[in-house]
């Protein structure tokens, strides 16, 4: 008999878990001949780099600022339940900490709200939930959900926390493609959102993989070996945290707001069997930045922020099922 050490199973027992949280980055594979494993675990840091913002306000006047970077410090982990054939249950702990760099020749401590952000450090943590069951041969049905606090103080209550619910039911048509569709709700800060989602992967050749997830991303991932990957990506991404007490006269509370649009390459690198990293370096075009009241949307926000196009860069380690529980 085999003899198999706990860390061994511990890596048999979370093979299953392809494309259960963003945290992977890409959907399951879906060909043989892609060898590409899924992320188990992920630590990393990124970062935008050398832009300049532009800030008004009806009531507080117009700055500029520049950011020598804003920095992203990310932990992911998933870990099982209940897993069988035909169930699967896990969890998925995540912790980020956010933290701005201004360049002191320029920083203006004029407006209250740069102060702040020159200060303090946001952070996000949360635990997020899945249930996948299959349904015959190629169908499964999946249902994610979670909460979060994402604020510069660490306290629970409406205008901190975020929590979403989704449902993605999905198909596979061929050995080579895959499709799927649903929605997401969340509830993040007072606000309330509702939207479709489409997914579709395809293996268009033992080298290429073709990975949608509308309304959110679109990647390509290039094959170079069974150790080495190259993924162009476009994606929208953002977030928002609480701020306490960052502007004198204004509510306790406020919003912080940002959206952008991403383009991206990483290259992906094996060190060792299930430990990898990754570099990725890319362009990133502010969509919206502004900080409002809980509950308002950019209509009404106490201060506009105008970004400049910027650059971008993300540093990794990540570790992935063996390969010997990867066949």
């Amino acid at each position: 008999m085999p003899h198999f050490s706990p860390i061994d199973f511990l890596m048999k027992y979370l093979v299953s878990l392809i494309c259960l949280f963003p945290c992977c980055a890409l959907l399951a594979q879906t060909d043989s001949n892609d060898s590409y494993r899924p992320k188990i675990a992920e630590f990393s840091v990124e970062a935008l780099m050398d832009y300049h913002t532009t800030s008004s306000s009806e009531d507080l006047g117009s700055l500029q600022n520049e950011v020598d970077n804003d920095r992203l410090y990310k932990a992911k982990i998933a870990v099982p339940v209940v897993m069988n054939k035909q169930r699967l249950i896990a969890t998925q702990l995540k912790y980020y900490q956010y933290k701005f760099f201004f360049d002191e020749d320029e920083f203006t401590e004029d407006q209250a709200l740069y102060s702040h952000l020159s200060e303090a450090k946001f952070t996000s943590v949360g635990l997020r939930a899945l249930y996948r069951e299959k349904i015959g041969l190629t169908d499964q049905l999946m249902l994610a959900g979670g909460a979060e606090i994402n604020a510069d103080q660490l306290q629970w209550r409406q205008n901190t926390t975020k929590y979403f619910f989704s449902g993605i039911y999905s198909r596979q048509i061929s050995n080579r493609t895959k499709i799927g569709g649903g929605f997401v709700f969340n509830q993040a800060m007072r606000i309330t959102s509702l939207y479709p989602v489409f997914n579709y992967e395809r293996q268009l050749s033992p080298k290429y993989h073709l990975s949608l997830s509308l309304p959110k991303s679109i990647a390509v991932r290039r094959k170079i070996n069974n150790t080495n990957y190259l993924i162009g990506t476009a994606q929208v991404r953002g977030w928002r945290y609480n701020l306490s007490n960052a502007i004198e006269g204004e509510t306790s509370d406020l919003t912080l707001r940002r959206g952008d649009l991403e383009l991206s390459v990483s290259w992906e690198r094996e060190i060792h069997d299930w430990l990898w990293f990754g570099v990725t370096l890319g362009y990133n075009k502010n969509l919206r930045y502004y900080l409002a009241e809980p509950g308002k949307r950019q209509k009404d926000a106490i201060i506009n922020i105008q970004s400049e196009d910027a650059r971008y860069a993300k540093l990794s380690l990540f570790i992935v099922p063996p390969r010997k529980f990867y066949q």
